[in-house]
C-alpha cells in the first residue's frame, strides 16, 4: 500500500483530517461563518485523544492479542509522540485561551468532558463498565465536529440535529467495521461484518430522504451527498471483505488497508469543493 495513506493512519492523522472536514462541511451546510481557531483546536484535540489512546492500548502490560500496526508504531516512536504532544498542548491551550469563542469553550467542555469518561472506563485498571463503544464513539465524535458550528451565536443545537445524527451514526459504522474488519478469527469476523452492509444501507436511504428533503438548499443537499457516498463505500467495501472470506482470504486486503479505507472513506466532504456550476 502507498506511504502516504499509510504514514496518514499510523501518525493518528485520520481522525483528525476526517474531523476537522466534516466540522467545515457541517458549517458550510448550516450557512455558519466558523472561525479558524475552532477548526484548529478541533484537530488538535482529537489528534491528542487518538494518540493517548493508541500508547495507552500499547503500553506495556496491555494485552497483545488485539493490538495493530498503528499501536506497534506508537509504541516504537512513544518518545517522539510525546514530545510533539507536549507542543501540541502548549499550542492548543493558547488556542483556547487566546482565539477560541467563549461559546466555543462552554461546548467544547462538555465533549472533553465526556471523551474523558469514556477513556477512563476503556483503560483504567478498575471494574470494566459495559457498554457499546462503538455508538459512544460516533456520538461523541459527531458531537465535537458539530461544536464549530453550534458555537456560532445564535444558532440553534435543534437545527442541525438531524445532519448530527446521520454523521453520529455513519461515525458508529466505521468504528463497527473496523472492529468486524480487524477481527483474527475469520468466522467471527464474518458474524460481526454480516450487519454491517444492512446498516451501510440504511444509512444511505437516510441521507437520500434528507436530499430530498434539503434539495433546496445547496449546502445541506451537498453534505447529505456526501453521507449518502460515504455509506455506499462502506456498503461496497464491507460486501468485498465477506467475498475475500469465502475465497482465498490472502487475496483479499489486509487488514492494515481496511483500516486506511475505513477512514478514507469519510473523506467525501471533499466532494463539496469541487465547482459543480459555472
Amino acid at each position: 500500500m502507498a506511504a502516504v495513506p499509510v504514514y496518514w493512519h499510523l501518525l493518528s492523522l485520520d481522525a483528525p483530517t476526517v474531523a476537522v472536514l466534516w466540522a467545515w462541511s457541517l458549517g458550510r451546510a448550516v450557512g455558519a461563518e466558523i472561525a479558524w481557531s475552532g477548526l484548529a483546536v478541533l484537530g488538535i484535540g482529537t489528534w491528542l485523544i487518538y494518540v493517548a489512546d493508541r500508547l495507552l492500548d500499547g503500553r506495556a502490560g496491555a494485552p497483545r492479542c488485539d493490538l495493530r500496526e498503528r499501536h506497534r508504531f506508537h509504541a516504537r516512536h512513544r518518545r517522539v509522540l510525546l514530545m510533539c504532544a507536549a507542543v501540541a498542548i502548549i499550542f492548543l491551550v493558547w488556542l483556547i485561551v487566546a482565539r477560541l469563542p467563549a461559546a466555543a469553550r462552554r461546548e467544547d467542555t462538555w465533549i472533553f468532558a465526556v471523551a474523558m469518561v469514556y477513556a477512563a472506563a476503556v483503560h483504567l485498571p478498575v471494574p470494566r463498565i459495559r457498554f457499546p463503544r462503538e455508538p459512544a464513539v460516533g456520538a461523541v465524535f459527531a458531537s465535537a465536529c458539530a461544536v464549530p458550528a453550534w458555537s456560532v451565536a445564535g444558532y440553534a443545537h435543534v437545527d442541525m440535529a438531524a445532519l448530527v445524527t446521520v454523521l453520529a451514526a455513519l461515525c458508529w459504522l466505521n468504528c463497527s467495521a473496523i472492529h468486524a474488519w480487524e477481527k483474527p478469527n475469520s468466522s467471527r469476523r464474518a458474524g460481526i461484518s454480516a450487519g454491517i452492509s444492512s446498516a451501510a444501507l440504511a444509512i444511505a436511504v437516510v441521507a437520500a430522504a434528507f436530499m430530498v428533503l434539503a434539495r433546496h438548499n445547496s449546502g445541506e443537499l451537498g453534505l447529505g451527498a456526501a453521507l449518502f457516498a460515504s455509506a455506499m463505500l462502506f456498503f461496497a467495501l464491507d460486501r468485498d471483505f465477506r467475498r475475500s472470506l469465502t475465497r482465498r482470504p490472502e487475496n483479499g486486503l489486509s487488514a492494515l488497508a481496511l483500516r486506511v479505507l475505513a477512514d478514507a472513506i469519510l473523506l467525501t466532504p471533499l466532494l463539496l469543493l469541487i465547482p459543480w456550476r459555472k
